[in-house]
């Protein structure tokens, strides 16, 4: 029987700009992973973190992967998930003959698309971020690949070419286009897809991707004590929203996998997940 795993996939920035950091709300994605883990049989969990494509300097790619680097393997010794959490930097791979073969194989495939005006400004990333998929559907044993979304999506059974098309005339590089054009381009691997929810701005309500935080957003980085961080912002209708978008990923999930949370309020809640993942007694 072939092993599988529950896998996910980070970056380094948002479409626009670099990120400052893991955002606080990576850790729905970690413990939605883990539930999923537990409630499959899954082997483990694979994090694939991409560190290549983006428009960003070598010194702060350098600090972003140093930084990350640091914080899960924390958080791994702290929430003793050694055996089951697996974490790797796209960069550590993309020379190897598997990587450079299924790159080349996922060009050939993708050459249809080639005159579309948005494959033109966004295909080289694309084809390496299928390229990546494919890599660790092969070599980790993926069978399900959790993502994130602003909609309720699902990604249909077979993939035309004409639906490929439409996703990429659509411009949104979202992980629901990553996904359509994967299932296009490999049509026969039986790899499911599961998304969690987006990360939320705490004024504006705004959604992003929950493990990037630019400057211009205002949601807190995991690094920040996250009851100092929601004590600071005045009370408002996104801010009500954004704590119960926290409870339901973060909290409920938490309490899901490792047991109840005796703290009584959400804010005590966080911030004892938040030093469970540090340490901090």
């Amino acid at each position: 029987m072939r092993r599988k795993k529950v896998y996910f996939g980070t970056g380094l920035a948002s479409a626009t700009e670099e990120s400052l950091g893991f955002g606080f709300e990576f850790l729905g994605m970690v413990l939605t992973a883990l539930v999923l883990m537990r409630d499959t049989k899954a082997d483990g969990i694979f994090h694939d973190i991409a560190t290549i494509g983006y428009n960003i300097s070598d010194k702060q790619r350098c600090r972003l992967i140093k930084q990350q680097h640091y914080i899960i393997n924390q958080m791994i010794k702290n929430l003793h998930l050694k055996e089951v959490y697996k974490f790797k930097f796209s960069h550590c791979y993309h020379g190897c003959d598997c990587f450079t073969d299924i790159l080349s194989e996922v060009e050939t495939k993708t050459k249809v698309f080639w005159n579309l005006p948005n494959f033109e400004k966004y295909g080289r990333y694309t084809v390496f971020q299928i390229a990546q998929m494919k890599y660790i559907y092969e070599t980790e044993d993926a069978a399900i690949k959790l993502g994130w979304t602003i909609a309720t999506k699902t990604i249909p059974e077979k993939v035309s070419q004409d639906d490929a098309t439409n996703i990429i005339n659509q411009g949104h590089l979202n992980e629901y286009y990553f996904d359509m054009l994967y299932k296009f381009v490999f049509p026969d691997d039986n790899l499911a897809y599961i998304y969690a929810h987006a990360g939320m701005d705490i004024i504006t309500g705004k959604r992003y991707a929950p493990y990037t935080v630019t400057k211009l957003q205002n949601r807190p980085l995991l690094t920040q004590n996250i009851k100092s961080y929601i004590e600071s912002i005045p009370d408002c209708y996104n801010k009500r929203r954004t704590l119960k978008h926290y409870e339901n990923t973060i909290v409920h999930n938490w309490e899901n996998f490792f047991g109840e949370i005796e703290e009584q309020s959400l804010t005590d809640k966080l911030q004892y997940i938040q030093n469970k993942v540090f340490g901090i007694d």
